[in-house]
């Protein structure tokens, strides 16, 4: 009994051990780049874990940075904070009640300011990079109205109108030296009606347009001589008749004339600002020539009185001489232009 029961448990050990080497043939090779596979039914592996990536701290920063700097604009917005641009005006600072009150102007042209409004005033200071200061009126970020621009560069004065920003209106600019102007200006030019003093006590009081005189107008010389016509480009030209509003409230209507200090007169055509095309010449002391002129002078054919009673000479002059010389020059040897005791002016 014990050797049947003994050979029976080692049976049982065998045919163990047999199922044990055939389920070991069946089992897939393993490999140690593959994960091995899950039998059906079983329980799961255990994940790998995830390497962590390296945090980066210039991204740390940065982001820390956009939220101080949103923040920080908050903060200033609910301050009044603001940014208004107008025509390329450009302001960075604060407003209230809709209006600028303090900060930055910059303009396009690369000069900026220092704004600054009177409490509950339109009036204000802008303080420019170039060291200029304007004082006035002030609507939004422009200057319009009345105010005043001292310039630290030659020490100018502008006072008077201005529109958007831009000097246009009525105004007196003074230059130190004893230069000032008096009227209209568009722009920052002088344009329209005005007068002009100038250092050496002549003035011109008429028409301007861009920054010279162009029109008509009434210029008074240092030396008493007047000139009533008209210009173009800050010269003395024209051939036609003229009205001429003059500062006293007169009126001159003719061809261009000038009064010379010495008594003399001319009445005619200028162009480029001297005595050119035809015209008359009266001197002081009672002669005078009507005809033609070139270059300030009698040039061409015209008519020569001497007012002494003498017969005039008509006939042909060069550069204020008569040119023949013929038996009329008897009469003129003491009386032509060139030897008259007056100039022309």
């Amino acid at each position: 009994m014990l050797c049947l029961a003994g050979k029976a448990k080692s049976k049982d050990t065998v045919v163990s051990s047999t199922k044990v080497n055939e389920r070991m043939l069946h089992m897939p090779e393993y490999n140690s780049n593959t994960r091995p596979v899950r039998p059906a039914g079983s329980g799961s592996y255990p994940r790998r874990r995830k390497k962590r990536k390296k945090s980066n701290p210039l991204a740390a920063v940065l982001i820390a940075a956009l939220i101080i700097i949103a923040i920080v604009g908050i903060i200033l917005f609910a301050c009044g904070y603001r940014y208004i641009n107008v025509d390329g005006v450009k302001f960075t600072g604060f407003v209230k009640d809709g209006q600028p009150v303090s900060g930055t102007v910059k303009y396009a042209d690369g000069i900026s300011g220092k704004l600054v409004k009177e409490p509950d005033s339109a009036n204000g200071t802008i303080t420019y990079s170039t060291g200029d200061v304007y004082e006035g009126e002030i609507k939004g970020i422009l200057r319009d109205g009345t105010g005043k621009i001292t310039y630290k560069a030659d020490g100018s004065v502008y006072s008077g109108d201005f529109k958007e920003d831009k000097l246009t209106g009525n105004a007196t600019y003074t230059v130190p030296g004893g230069i000032t102007y008096t009227g209209e200006v568009l722009d920052g030019k002088k344009h329209g009606l005005g007068k002009c003093v100038f250092a050496d006590g002549s003035y011109y009081y008429g028409e301007w347009e861009n920054n010279m005189r162009n029109g008509v107008g009434e210029e008074h010389y240092s030396d008493g001589s007047v000139y009533y016509g008209s210009f173009v480009d800050d010269k003395r030209s024209g051939s036609q008749e003229v009205t001429v509003q003059l500062e006293n409230g007169m009126v001159y209507t003719g061809k261009p004339k000038v009064t010379y200090a010495n008594g003399d007169e001319y009445v005619g055509d200028f162009q480029n600002d001297r005595r050119s095309g035809y015209g008359k010449y009266v001197w002081a002391t009672g002669e005078s020539y009507e005809g033609e002129f070139a270059n300030d002078m009698m040039n061409g054919t015209g008519t020569y009185d001497f007012g002494n009673g003498k017969e005039p000479y008509t006939g042909t002059f060069v550069n204020g001489q008569i040119a023949e010389s013929s038996d009329t020059t008897e009469n003129t040897d003491t009386n032509t232009p060139e030897n008259s005791t007056t100039t022309q002016g």
